[in-house]
């Protein structure tokens, strides 16, 4: 399964097809009720799964379905549908939602409601992320700590002393500085300090002089005398 065969099942409205599919690395699968975008951790939940994809290579969020373990994989095997109404997936606020929690944003990034049911009342919310450039991961979550609620998960910061202040930095300073150590100017830097750091180990380890022939030239020079 990829990203294009999970959205050929989208576009082509043959939904059906989603039963027995199992979550892997294209595919996420949300019950009606997931990502309550008025709390703390609902909101993070969301960020942390996009970013997820963006960092990867893409996937499909897919909200509406109901699932259960797979025994044999431990993973989520889609079982049947948990349809929730148009009203409950406005992807405004999940788009904008999107683009305020991670930087930088997401290219191609799309989010929408698709009818289901014979009735064109109940449906499914859609977010896909497609694949990105590899140039411009990774991806970071802004606001992590939101509305002084703990969310469980590890969080950091860099601060560089500036003159005579402490001047932590943004998160585009962090993006640069991770963009930059994966640049192909950095990789090359580091081979390069590799190499130099073996030839001179070897260099110190080929001139370091052997005792015996220390001892031999002296004795030499003390039956010249």
């Amino acid at each position: 399964m990829s990203f294009e065969s999970v959205k050929a099942i989208i576009d082509g409205h043959t939904y059906q097809s989603l039963i027995g599919l199992q979550e892997d690395a294209w595919l996420e699968v949300k019950g009606s009720l997931a990502y309550d975008l008025a709390t703390p951790n609902g909101r993070y939940e969301l960020a942390k799964d996009v970013s997820a994809f963006a960092n990867g290579t893409g996937g499909i969020i897919i909200i509406g379905l109901q699932t259960s373990i797979r025994a044999e994989t431990h993973t989520e095997e889609i079982t049947g549908f948990d349809l929730r109404p148009r009203a409950a997936f406005d992807e405004a606020p999940y788009g904008s939602l999107i683009r305020e929690y991670i930087y930088p944003a997401i290219e191609g990034l799309n989010a929408y409601w698709v009818p289901v049911n014979a009735e064109m009342t109940q449906g499914l919310g859609i977010i896909e992320v497609p694949p990105q450039d590899p140039n411009r991961q990774y991806f970071l979550i802004k606001n992590a700590v939101d509305g002084g609620a703990p969310i469980r998960q590890f969080v950091f910061g860099i601060v560089r002393r500036s003159e005579s202040s402490n001047d932590p930095f943004t998160i585009s300073d962090l993006y640069q500085h991770i963009r930059k150590g994966k640049s192909p100017l950095a990789e090359t830097l580091t081979r390069i300090e590799d190499k130099l750091d073996t030839v001179l180990t070897q260099g110190r380890t080929t001139s370091t002089p052997d005792p015996e022939e220390i001892y031999a030239v002296r004795a030499a020079r003390m039956l010249d005398e």
